[in-house]
């Protein structure tokens, strides 16, 4: 099991205080929604201790920048942390060591020559060098340069597309659509409820209750019953929260910006009606790719100044992969949902069976009980209070 599966950055871990960044543009300028009406998301330094140059950037962009460094270097929070974070307070987290100076440098190493060479933009990431290494190779790898040369890659954000089926976009999804009942049949589907279980590195891989409230066009609730107290999301349509037992600080609701925002959206939709995907997206390439040895048609699509979003529809027309991506002060990183189980409730066909992959977890998701048009209240998609641990 390698180091960046090991630990997630959840539960007393989560909080990654004092690794090092510079003063950058947020997420929050990828031309997303504002996160929350008339109040802006507090900064990094705001919440977190001794955070020296990682600063200006909102807290869940900081978290996703911790995904980034533990993603490139395979090292879980003690790999730069003191070793009495899994066992201290958390102000631990705080405390220098070699690690995170030796951070702080490279943050500065990488950002001066983005700068310098890239006009500021982020084309060298910690991945560039490491690739999931502690440390970057310097010596030539003889079986990769005279071996099978990698093909082009639709997973990824810089997308290879075929110019010859771009005429293809509105047949794609119309068999979309109807794999999956078809538009009149969701437009009828106003409200959902469901129930299932949730299992992920934060849970030891040990299977909870989770409950979904969903309301059409785009809101939508998940709650994970964790033994140790509730983990919350809340989208309402406009603004994106967490609050629970994995919050950064105690007693704190963190509010969502940038492509974290923009991708609760598109997550609402898949849930809510996600025959409404074509239109959310003002540009569509096509591709293709292999999944488990079967082929697949990927689409992208793109809107000016957001991240983009790759579907991935197998033979029969329905989606079995998305990936979207974030900005974090360290270059992009990736959430990818694999789906399968696919099932008819209320006339419509929706997943059972999912995993969520990001740099800071893995979840699988299984569902048990689906209730279309259930009556759900409006306080389900009210930001959600903070919450202590039991």
């Amino acid at each position: 099991m390698r180091g960046v599966r090991r630990v997630v950055l959840v539960g007393a871990a989560a909080v990654l205080i004092g690794v090092a960044g510079v003063v950058v543009a947020g997420a929050a300028a990828q031309g997303a929604p504002p996160a929350a009406a008339g109040q802006a998301p507090p900064m990094a330094e705001t919440v977190f201790k001794n955070v020296q140059v990682l600063k200006g950037i909102p807290v869940d962009e900081f978290m996703d920048t911790m995904g980034m460094f533990a993603a490139a270097t395979t090292k879980d929070c003690t790999g730069c942390h003191a070793p009495e974070v899994l066992t201290a307070s958390r102000d631990a987290f705080a405390k220098e060591t070699p690690m995170i100076q030796r951070a702080r440098q490279m943050v500065v190493m990488m950002n001066t020559i983005n700068r310098t060479y890239f006009r500021g933009e982020r084309r060298v990431t910690c991945y560039t060098c490491h690739s999931a290494t502690s440390n970057p190779q310097r010596v030539p790898n003889l079986s990769i340069q005279y071996g099978t040369p990698p093909g082009d890659n639709p997973d990824t954000m810089d997308f290879v597309a075929i110019p010859e089926d771009a005429n293809r976009v509105d047949q794609i999804f119309g068999k979309y659509v109807q794999a999956i009942g078809g538009a009149q049949r969701w437009a009828a589907a106003a409200s959902f409820a469901a129930s299932g279980t949730y299992a992920g590195w934060d849970t030891s891989r040990s299977e909870v209750p989770v409950d979904f409230f969903g309301k059409a066009p785009n809101q939508l609730t998940t709650v994970v019953h964790r033994r140790e107290g509730n983990n919350t999301w809340v989208f309402d349509g406009g603004n994106f929260w967490y609050a629970g037992v994995d919050a950064a600080v105690p007693n704190f609701t963190m509010t969502y910006t940038g492509g974290n925002l923009a991708g609760a959206r598109i997550d609402a939709m898949v849930m809510n009606n996600p025959t409404l995907l074509q239109k959310a997206f003002s540009r569509w390439q096509v591709s293709e790719n292999v999944i488990d040895d079967k082929p697949v048609l990927v689409l992208q699509g793109t809107n000016q100044g957001q991240p983009p979003v790759n579907l991935f529809f197998d033979e029969s027309g329905l989606l079995v992969r998305l990936i979207r991506w974030s900005d974090t002060a360290v270059g992009p990183v990736p959430t990818q949902f694999d789906f399968s189980d696919y099932r008819e409730v209320g006339g419509v066909r929706r997943p059972f069976h999912w995993v969520k992959a990001w740099t800071n977890n893995q979840v699988v998701f299984v569902l048990k009980d689906v209730r279309t048009n259930a009556p759900i209240e409006a306080s389900r998609f009210a930001r959600p209070a903070p919450i202590a641990l039991k």
